[in-house]
């Protein structure tokens, strides 16, 4: 005769087995989610209208608004600042904290290709910025995670221009890499990181690039 008794207890045995079995499975799957870095476009020197970067290894990319149609909601924009200077405004729409990252490359149509030392940021930009290269941005802070303004000091990075090919036909392409160590302009001791940065653009092709 059999027990119900034990058939009841084999029952409930099994089921936490398979539980068990289940939450295995989903931490080994996790390991198999993608990495930060891996978001990160590769590093291209073609034009391909792509930026992206590691925040303290959070990965940011900028994301168009509600409409590409205003200007000023676009993800990503290229401005030439003054007579020789670049500027690369970025920002991610998307989050629930808009993000803003701003590179400056003094001098970069006259200077060409090379390394550009990041250094102070005022905070301000084109003609207002400093006679330097330079980086800021809005982000959420490691600290106390609401949304805090960074900037660069004295050399705190670098920019690399891999290419820079002048097209007025086909578009200018301005290609690179990029990191550096930004502070929080209103308390020094809160830092981010920003590494694994990339970009690859063209001037002409970039103004009818949708960033999602």
């Amino acid at each position: 005769m059999k027990n119900p008794f034990k058939d009841l207890s084999n029952r409930i045995y099994c089921g936490f087995a398979i539980i068990l079995s289940l939450c295995f499975l989903i931490a080994c799957d996790s390991d198999d989610a993608p990495s930060q870095e891996s978001l990160l476009p590769p590093i291209t020197m073609t034009g391909e209208n792509t930026f992206g970067c590691l925040i303290d290894g959070k990965f940011f990319r900028p994301r168009d608004g509600d409409t590409s149609i205003n200007v000023a909601n676009r993800g990503l924009r290229v401005l030439r600042s003054e007579t020789n200077n670049i500027e690369f405004e970025s920002h991610d729409f998307k989050t629930n904290v808009a993000r803003t990252f701003i590179i400056h490359v003094e001098d970069l149509l006259l200077s060409g290709e090379g390394i550009y030392e990041v250094n102070t940021s005022n905070g301000l930009r084109s003609l207002d910025g400093n006679n330097n290269s330079y980086i800021h941005c809005t982000t959420k802070s490691p600290l106390t995670d609401e949304q805090a303004f960074y900037t660069s000091y004295d050399n705190s990075g670098n920019i690399y221009i891999e290419e820079l090919l002048l097209d007025s036909v086909n578009g200018n392409i301005i290609s690179g890499t990029f990191n550096a160590k930004l502070t929080n302009i209103l308390n020094p001791q809160d830092t981010v990181l920003i590494n694994k940065g990339r970009f690859d653009i063209n001037s002409i092709t970039i103004l009818q690039t949708t960033f999602n």
